[in-house]
């Protein structure tokens, strides 16, 4: 798949992921993989990351019984109108294939 094409597919999925609960990077990653396999977890880390640093995102730490902390994000509600406006985008996209016969 096109490298452009699937971050802006990992966007989309990640949010919406967001949406469902707060996640930890690690969970965010086996969800992800799940879907397109051949995901590094370079790549969605610094999806996360440009996430925060855009206000889609926040991220906090929550202790854990046994290992270090774990690092969750969540959808801000910036987020979500982003989330939204892809999804719009989406089903405008899927008129036009419509359209022309795919």
């Amino acid at each position: 798949m096109d490298g452009q094409l699937k971050r802006g597919i990992l966007n989309i999925c990640i949010l919406q992921l967001l949406r469902q609960q707060d996640r930890y990077g690690y969970d965010l990653i086996k969800q992800i993989q799940a879907f397109f396999p051949d995901t590094e977890e370079s790549t969605l880390y610094t999806i996360l990351r440009r996430m925060n640093t855009d206000g889609l995102t926040e991220r906090y730490d929550s202790p854990v019984s046994h290992g270090p902390q774990r690092k969750y994000y969540r959808l801000t509600g910036q987020g979500r109108e982003r989330l939204q406006e892809y999804l719009a985008d989406w089903e405008q996209i899927e008129a036009v294939f419509s359209q022309i016969g795919l």
